[in-house]
């Protein structure tokens, strides 16, 4: 499979289910004598990931070496990352088999395979969501990439594109998937092998967990500052701790009736399965945002019966409507199934802007561009219907899916892009990439060239970065006239980060 170009240029710009599922105080497992024991007891108490059941004698099991299933990779994900509805409106509460016809509505996994499409935590494509089946790396990397968008949690990292010697063959998305979770540290390859269709086992899933959960948590670099998490997001903290020596840490104020304590774990540093006096490690806590207001998280540090002061630990926790009264982005859902074509389209919809007159134009054309796009698609298909039913061909309803993703939202600024894929009744459909890039104090449509100064030759630099890439890898891109011919006038593009991304499909 030829890779999709994407280019990677910084640029100056000028212009769920509040309740984890997870058996908090059943960590000691049966089978918890193993290299990820550590984790697996960490994850257990913070309420993300559950045993798997009991030994006849009542013992509870963990299966750390049983593959995880993409049921079990939803139910995860929803308890890590506090998946829910977020700023999403629906006519009628979804259901599991409104999303994938194999999930039953009353299976324990249904609300969080839920979540995780509401979310567009699994990408699109299959019909099916296959719950019972194992989840490879590459799902999982996909799947924690989505979650920490899904959720608009920002990671520092430095952008490196791996060297790995089995990733060539991966869609563009994917190869992004891995190198955020290479690059995070998440998840990384051996040898210079990244496993893409290998499976996670229970126990490889519990420690990639916590890596998720150290990125997220706010740490002893947050003390004293403020922190804002929307109402019923789920945060996290973690702080270093020895309780080998006695000192443990008491929360001693600031969560009543703001935000919850749902669950806390110590992990030692060591990865022995026993705590060496003096080793050290970190004490975690998992809280959920309530409702608004302002709470002063207050910790101490110290041994019971001692009296001397303890260490002190305090952080603002902020917490404001799911939708701010600024600037901001929220989704609506557009579903309409019927027998011979489902449209599936989640469109965004542009809050707080001044000029309202703009913002009217701006949410009217993802609507418009829906319209058009669904009506091309059906303009066939009563001759398609009638051609198979008189020539006793299978019927395969027609489908109309776009999912977007939001690159950048200031004052000055809106970039994003929506994936619209169509199913035509053949082997396989077709996605059409649309960006959508907005002067949001004119409204009026941007192109490249609109975002450099005048007389810069930004198409040189381009052209050259590209073909130096390419250059690189030659045998991964199409030559000659099917190959990279430079960009174009009206080249795809958008911006995230502050790095213009161009792209080629």
């Amino acid at each position: 499979m030829k890779k999709t170009m994407l280019v990677l240029l910084a640029l100056s710009m000028l212009m769920l289910p509040g309740t984890a599922v997870g058996q908090g105080s059943l960590s000691n497992f049966a089978d918890g004598n193993h290299w990820a024991s550590r984790d697996i007891k960490a994850v257990s108490e913070l309420g993300l990931m559950n045993g798997t059941g009991t030994t006849p004698d009542g013992q509870h099991l963990f299966s750390p070496q049983s593959q995880i299933s993409r049921a079990q990779l939803a139910a995860v994900l929803t308890n890590t990352f506090g998946l829910d509805y977020g700023t999403i409106y629906f006519v009628k509460e979804p259901l599991a088999s409104d999303y994938y016809p194999d999930v039953d509505d009353k299976a324990w996994y249904a609300p969080y395979v839920v979540m995780c499409a509401i979310n567009q935590v699994f990408p699109a494509g299959d019909v099916n969501f296959y719950p019972d089946r194992p989840a490879t790396r590459i799902e999982v990397a996909q799947a924690i990439d989505r979650s920490f968008t899904a959720k608009s949690i920002s990671v520092p990292m430095i952008l490196m594109m791996p060297m790995l010697h089995d990733t060539g063959n991966l869609a563009q998305e994917e190869m992004n998937a891995v190198v955020f979770v290479n690059n995070t540290g998440i998840m990384r390859g051996n040898d210079g092998y990244f496993r893409p269709g290998d499976n996670l086992t229970r126990a490889e899933m519990a420690a990639v967990i916590m890596r998720c959960v150290e990125l997220m948590a706010a740490n002893e670099t947050h003390g004293d500052q403020e922190l804002q998490v929307p109402v019923g997001s789920i945060f996290y903290l973690d702080l270093a701790s020895n309780p080998t020596n006695s000192h443990t840490w008491t929360v001693t104020g600031g969560i009543d009736g703001i935000i919850k304590n749902t669950g806390s774990a110590y992990r030692p540093d060591d990865a022995g399965t026993v705590p060496v006096a003096g080793g050290g490690g970190r004490q975690f806590w998992r809280f959920q945002a309530l409702r608004e207001g302002s709470a002063d998280l207050q910790l101490a540090y110290a041994r019971p019966w001692e009296s001397v002061q303890p260490q002190r630990f305090e952080v603002k926790i902020l917490v404001t409507p799911t939708i701010s009264p600024a600037l901001s982005l929220s989704t609506i859902a557009v579903r309409n199934e019927g027998q011979y074509i489902t449209v599936d389209s989640y469109l965004p919809v542009l809050h707080g802007l001044a000029e309202e007159g703009i913002q009217v134009r701006i949410n009217t054309g993802w609507v418009t561009d829906l319209e058009e796009i669904e009506s091309l698609l059906t303009a066939d298909l009563d001759d398609y219907i009638r051609y198979n039913q008189e020539n006793d061909f299978p019927i395969r309803p027609y489908l109309l899916f776009s999912r977007y993703q939001t690159g950048t939202l200031n004052q000055n600024l809106l970039s994003l892009y929506v994936d619209y894929y169509t199913f035509t009744g053949g082997a396989h459909g077709s996605t059409d990439r649309r960006p959508y890039n907005f002067d949001l104090q004119t409204g009026q449509p941007l192109k490249l060239a609109d975002i450099f100064l005048p007389g810069y030759d930004f198409p040189g630099i381009i052209n050259q970065e590209i073909s130096a890439r390419i250059a690189t890898e030659p045998d991964n891109y199409f030559p000659g006239e099917m190959g990279f011919q430079g960009i174009r006038d009206d080249q795809g593009f958008y911006v995230k980060d502050g790095q213009l991304v161009v792209y080629f499909a």
